[in-house]
């Protein structure tokens, strides 16, 4: 059961306050990072699919083997945006403000997001808009780490134990009677980069959750 303040924030500032400070950095090590490409060249197949990336930054993890048609980002910063080149367009939309996605239906063969989930306080209407914009048999893939801004993520998810996060984005698929049933994928213990500013820790590299499920087929 979601609690009553299950997804407010430390935080409750204008979001576009706190993202409009550029942040060209890497929130993954690079292990972690290549993870994340393999998994998107595996499951975005076919020819010259229409992504979209939500809550884009400024690099969209898209491997050069998938050759989209189109990437659209959608995000809060436009410097960040603007220097993603995997991006053929960007659109500036705050998602905790209106969940609504300014796309017609069935507009995008694959949504991705990346490191995000834990911000989102309104998922189950942003779950549903996904399932709307996609097209019949398109992927929703969602990507996250153990790592995030405890300022703006939600209470439910700070509060919630890595595993039960997985559980958590199941639910957000399962409250969408247009996706299939929803699939996990976990990486984890991989030796960290030796360049990687902690290495000398000696903790792994940063583990990779991902929960994705394709809309349902007429």
């Amino acid at each position: 059961m979601v609690y009553e303040d299950a997804f407010s924030r430390l935080d409750e500032d204008d979001d576009r306050v706190f993202y409009e400070r550029d942040r060209m950095v890497a929130h993954l090590d690079s292990v972690a990072l290549r993870t994340v490409e393999s998994l998107i060249g595996r499951l975005v197949t076919g020819p010259k699919p229409a992504i979209l990336d939500l809550m884009a930054s400024w690099d969209s993890h898209i491997p050069d083997s998938v050759q989209p048609s189109k990437v659209v980002g959608l995000g809060l910063n436009r410097n960040e945006l603007a220097h993603n080149r995997t991006l053929t367009e960007f659109i500036l939309h705050d998602l905790n403000r209106n969940p609504e996605l300014p796309f017609d239906d069935d507009t995008f063969d694959a949504v991705i997001n990346t490191v995000s989930v834990d911000y989102m306080t309104r998922p189950f209407e942003v779950f549903a808009e996904v399932g709307r914009i996609l097209k019949r048999g398109g992927l929703f893939l969602v990507v996250f780490s153990n790592r995030f801004f405890p300022r703006k993520a939600t209470r439910l998810w700070r509060d919630s134990k890595e595993g039960a996060r997985v559980a958590l984005v199941k639910d957000f698929f399962g409250s969408v009677p247009v996706f299939d049933s929803p699939q996990d994928f976990l990486s984890a213990g991989k030796p960290r980069p030796k360049d990687d500013k902690y290495a000398h820790l000696g903790i792994p590299s940063d583990p990779i959750y991902a929960v994705y499920a394709r809309k349902k087929e007429p």
